[in-house]
């Protein structure tokens, strides 16, 4: 029962610590994997962002001692009504609108967590209480299957895919990718760190076989790069979209990894398997419902009426102003003009011209 409780304490860990991210995305420059150095800066140096990221180590932490004791067909479906509060939040904390497509696509993915609780045994009395064999001493070629690509992917998105591009030219945010390609580094995070957890219960008070293994690299790699890549889908995207797109590629990522390398088992009977199958199904199913790219706000257009031919072209010109009426002034007296006085009678002497 306490492995039970337990298991449905860490879903809602990871719902707080990306609430917390979500948060602190609005007063953050505009992070870019294209500037590595400046969006870790930018991170590193952020109290709250940090506090989030604390959540999320308890919350992985939670589940890794889990996996000690509950098979991942059990530990998988503890996620499903924890996605139901997720869109509760991002709606009344955040602002966010779920669409249609959205609302379907949670719809399909609840299903797909029934599928798996049903293959698991969780809706009967015959649940499995034990985990199977998680084998933390894999081979490393068969750890590289898996660990190499599901870093490749994340890191050419996030430094050579997102490059940020303005103006006519630039791309369409989608809240899908970002969520994928967290989801796959960080279900490789929660894998090894089932496997820590197997090495210390095994050799307690013993710090040799954890750090002579890797996972505690790649936990350290893939968590922080999964972390990072969840917070830039968060700057640009809704919290529901990354949130559940995210959930999806982690415990596909976690359920598959677990049984392709760590030994867990696969489905017994035809029943678990077509169970599990119709799980996965419908888990990819309900991604390919979510729309890939953000709404874009809506534009205001003008309709400008064009003018008949009849018109002409004068009667769209400007009009000319008119000089305003003179005000009336003082009225004019009719005087004759003054005469000039005659010289003569003024004493002037005119010169005489005399021929000599």
């Amino acid at each position: 029962m306490g492995a039970v409780v337990l298991a449905s304490a860490a879903p809602v860990a990871y719902v707080a610590g990306f609430a917390i991210f979500k948060t602190t995305a609005s007063r953050m420059p505009r992070l870019t994997g294209a500037r590595p150095l400046h969006t870790t800066r930018h991170l590193a140096l952020d109290p709250v962002w940090l506090w989030g990221l604390t959540t999320l180590i308890i919350g992985l932490v939670s589940q890794s001692l889990v996996m000690t004791r509950l098979p991942v067909s059990v530990v998988v479906p503890m996620y499903g009504p924890v996605m139901a509060v997720l869109l509760l939040v991002s709606v009344s904390n955040f602002g966010e609108r779920v669409t249609g497509g959205e609302r379907r696509a949670l719809a399909v993915l609840l299903m797909a967590l029934l599928a798996f609780a049903a293959a698991g045994g969780l809706l009967t009395d015959d649940s499995a209480t034990e985990a199977g064999r998680w084998d933390a001493s894999a081979p490393l070629w068969k750890l590289s299957l898996i660990v190499v690509p599901s870093l490749l992917i994340p890191l050419w998105l996030f430094t050579v895919r997102d490059r940020p591009v303005d103006g006519r030219h630039a791309k369409r945010v989608t809240g899908v990718a970002f969520g994928l390609g967290a989801g796959v580094v960080v279900g490789l995070a929660e894998s090894s760190g089932a496997s820590i957890a197997r090495i210390v219960t095994e050799h307690p008070w013993q710090y040799g076989p954890v750090l002579a293994s890797p996972h505690p690299y790649i936990v350290t790699v893939a968590g922080l790069l999964g972390a990072g890549l969840a917070q830039i889908g968060l700057q640009r995207c809704r919290l529901s979209v990354v949130i559940i797109v995210l959930a999806v590629g982690s415990k596909a990522s976690l359920w598959l990894t677990g049984i392709l390398v760590y030994g867990q088992p696969w489905p017994q009977t035809p029943g678990t398997f077509l169970l599990s199958a119709i799980g996965l199904i419908l888990a990819f199913w309900s991604v390919l419902l979510i729309p890939r790219h953000e709404p874009e706000p809506a534009r205001v257009e003008v309709k400008v009426e064009s003018a008949p031919r009849s018109v002409r072209a004068t009667e769209f010109a400007a009009p000319v102003p008119q000089r305003p009426a003179p005000t009336p002034g003082p009225p004019v007296l009719d005087v004759p003009p003054p005469v000039a006085p005659d010289p003569v009678q003024l004493g002037v002497r005119r010169p005489v011209w005399r021929l000599r």
